[in-house]
């Protein structure tokens, strides 16, 4: 855990985490004091809450999480990862997708196809580094890298527009997150590498290009939820807000 981050695992710290960030559990009033004891945290919950605290914290935090890739870390501890992710604090988050080229585009897309802005800010920018004219070796177009075939159109000029191109990437990937039933590192490897080759090789491709980028997307991921963690107030409220240089 980075030393940047106090170590501050109260028992109502705790159960304000729980309950107020997993999805139907957060309670309508504070609960009292006789109540947090009475609802002590067990083990796996504060295991949960320390395994969040990592999640939230610099780089440096997840690298020390394991020497492994960051998708093994991510299956390793989907518990904590599920909930570090699953923060959502809708202008924050919006903010962020602002601070990103074609953030506009990336939100609408988001919000038709039920696919988290951030994921697609992150494949976005390892696609095309936010370039909406660019065209790959294999011909794949716009900012995410669409082939013209997957979209049933040869126009590249067509394709290369910003919304367009990101509608049509944002509603194959939230097909791939189906197929793979939410397992990021397969949706991603086979936006990548294409679902024949997971099929074939029954998982993550062993391609060291498809490895790579699965692996750059989950970095750029984790690092936009962190942002969006460090820019709400709910870090000084748990106790861990940086402390003061």
């Amino acid at each position: 855990m980075p030393s940047a981050y106090s170590r501050v695992a109260p028992f109502a710290v705790l159960h304000f985490l729980i309950l107020c960030l997993v999805p139907g559990t957060a309670p309508s009033d504070p609960m009292t004091m006789d109540e947090v004891v009475a609802n002590a945290p067990t083990a796996k919950e504060i295991a949960l809450f320390e395994e969040l605290v990592e999640w939230i914290g610099d780089e440096e935090a997840v690298t020390a999480l394991g020497e492994a890739s960051l998708r093994r870390v991510i299956q390793a501890r989907p518990a904590s990862f599920d909930v570090f992710r699953s923060y959502l604090d809708d202008p924050i988050r919006h903010q962020r997708l602002n601070a990103v080229p074609y953030g506009e585009e990336i939100r609408l897309a988001a919000e038709r196809h039920g696919v988290d802005g951030l994921l697609i800010a992150a494949i976005v920018e390892v696609e095309s580094s936010f370039d909406p004219c660019a065209v790959s070796h294999r011909g794949a177009v716009g900012l995410m890298q669409v082939m013209p075939g997957t979209a049933g159109s040869t126009d590249y000029v067509r394709l290369s527009d910003p919304e367009l191109n990101v509608d049509l990437g944002t509603r194959y990937l939230h097909h791939l997150l189906g197929l793979y039933e939410g397992d990021l590192a397969l949706a991603l490897a086979a936006y990548n590498a294409g679902p024949a080759n997971v099929r074939r090789y029954g998982g993550l491709p062993p391609f060291r290009e498809t490895q790579r980028y699965v692996d750059r997307v989950l970095g750029l991921y984790v690092d936009h939820h962190r942002e969006v963690w460090h820019s709400s107030e709910t870090l000084e409220e748990l106790g861990l807000a940086p402390a003061a240089s």
